[in-house]
């Protein structure tokens, strides 16, 4: 083991810190995607775990693309700190629970004997929606490059599926295991599962069959917000701990996590750590993806036109507050089913509340990423299905128009180049482009983001947008959002 980092001695008092045997932690989770938000959401429920004295639950993290946060870890034993930050001060805990971290690509062989190993009972994933390599419309994208290599080299795998069945096609029978899915997506758990049989069918009947039958994929619902480290979060985390902390995390206080209560085999008591157990996760799944996630897209790309860098600057804005207001409250808000006893207006408060903590430098850049995988989820079903009951949505219609406005300009309103990050912005902005005239190019979009197909949406819906977008091409955010704040 590596001599303890600094930070661990110099951090000031009330820092947590584990207080458990790490030489003998024992693996029992793999964890695809070593983020800042597992870091800080799951990994510090399984701390818990772990310092209540259940030491079966070490978490080997895997990083699939990039080795960066890997070798941080190495660098430092292993541990880093989340720190919890709000305008009433600072919170810190140094957390090991993820007591090893490999990148796949060079420790292939070692991260699918882990899977294979039945003393792991859990692998968890937090990938980011394009990490499942599924269509806008659903089902595996098998014209994806990285699936169609796995497919044709199933044994040397690079994708989340692929890793996942090869380590299965290794385990042995009546070796019972839960898959958890941690990402912003509907029915998560269900989703991975017909993903992963899916492919599986194509490379191993009988492991689809295995994956059908001995394999758990409870749904889950994670809120927290955790912006990725910037230069400027880590020199406060320097200046906090008295120490280089090379991994540290910011994030907000407030976490959740939901998770339905369908386990094949032995699973931490994260229960304890607050996690809330519960036999249909859908209803809170649903309002956070719509009120959290949707309102924090239109955040993004409200406040990349209007060149608000961070989440809290753009609701320090009158006119994007008001957009947000209206999307969470008045038309998001109609299409969720409440939980049973579940205060969803004080919810929304809270919401606010955290999009205007003043301490995370949450960037409207990295909200906005992969919006052509985030928008379908997040504001597509509410809009059809309030489009089928003939019911208007204003406000995410405006939304909507901001979005791909965004795509087709790629520039904030001084004239700013916009870094777009997003695999499928190039086709739906060629048929942005293609399209010309605003209600044409919106019947184009809704068509290829391919929730139902064009002819889905009512010509008023499509009209109503399509307004919204011209208005954008003619007098700007201005001319679209004054009328909302000035009621």
């Amino acid at each position: 083991m590596l001599s303890a980092p600094d930070f661990l001695r110099t951090a000031p008092p009330g820092t947590g810190r584990p207080g458990y045997d790490r030489q003998a932690v024992r693996t029992g989770i793999v964890h695809l995607g070593l983020g800042a938000f597992h870091r800080a959401h799951q990994a510090l429920h399984t701390e818990t775990v772990l310092e209540q004295g259940d030491l079966r639950w070490g978490i080997v993290g895997v990083e699939l693309r990039r080795r960066h946060t890997v070798d941080l870890l190495a660098a430092q034993d292993h541990l880093y700190t989340v720190i919890e930050r709000d305008g009433q001060g600072a919170r810190a805990r140094i957390v090991g629970a993820v007591h090893d971290a490999l990148f796949a690509p060079e420790s292939l062989p070692a991260l699918l004997a882990l899977i294979a190993d039945p003393a792991v009972s859990i692998v968890s994933l937090t990938v980011t929606e394009k990490g499942y390599c599924r269509r806008p419309g659903g089902g595996l994208d098998t014209d994806d490059p990285a699936i169609r290599q796995d497919l044709a080299t199933p044994g040397t795998p690079r994708t989340a599926l692929g890793v996942i069945a090869a380590g299965l096609r290794l385990r042995p029978a009546h070796a019972p295991l839960t898959v958890v899915c941690c990402d912003n997506m509907t029915s998560n758990g269900d989703t991975l599962r017909a993903l992963l049989i899916d492919y599986a069918e194509r490379i191993d009947g009988a492991l689809a069959r295995r994956i059908r039958d001995d394999v758990a994929f409870p749904n889950s619902m994670v809120d927290r917000i955790v912006p990725a480290a910037t230069p400027e979060s880590l020199d406060w985390a320097h200046a906090h701990l008295g120490a280089r902390d090379a991994a540290a995390i910011v994030c907000e206080p407030f976490s959740q996590w939901v998770i339905e209560d369908r386990f094949a085999g032995p699973r931490p008591r994260w229960e304890d750590a607050g996690a809330h157990l519960v036999g249909d996760v859908r209803p809170y799944e649903t309002m956070k993806l719509r009120l959290l996630n949707g309102s924090h897209s239109a955040i993004a790309y409200a406040g990349q036109l209007r060149g608000r860098a961070t989440v809290s600057d753009a609701m320090a804005d009158p006119a994007i507050a008001a957009l947000v207001d209206g999307v969470m409250t008045r038309d998001l808000l109609a299409t969720v089913d409440v939980p049973s006893g579940y205060d969803a207006h004080g919810y929304c408060a809270t919401l606010v509340q955290r999009f205007r903590n003043p301490t995370l430098a949450h960037r409207t850049e990295q909200i906005a990423m992969d919006g052509t995988q985030k928008v379908p989820l997040r504001w597509l079903p509410a809009l059809a299905e309030s489009a089928r009951a003939g019911v208007e949505r204003p406000y995410l219609e405006r939304a909507l128009a901001l979005w791909l406005h965004y795509l087709a300009n790629a520039r904030d309103e001084s004239g700013r180049a916009l870094a777009v990050s997003d695999p499928g912005a190039a086709a739906l902005g060629a048929a942005l482009s293609a399209a010309g005239d605003a209600t044409r190019a919106v019947r184009a979009a809704l068509g290829s983001l391919a929730l139902a197909g064009s002819a889905a949406w009512p010509d008023a819906v499509i009209t109503r947008i399509g307004a919204h977008l011209a208005t954008l091409r003619a007098s700007g955010t201005d001319g679209l959002l004054a009328p909302l704040y000035a009621r």
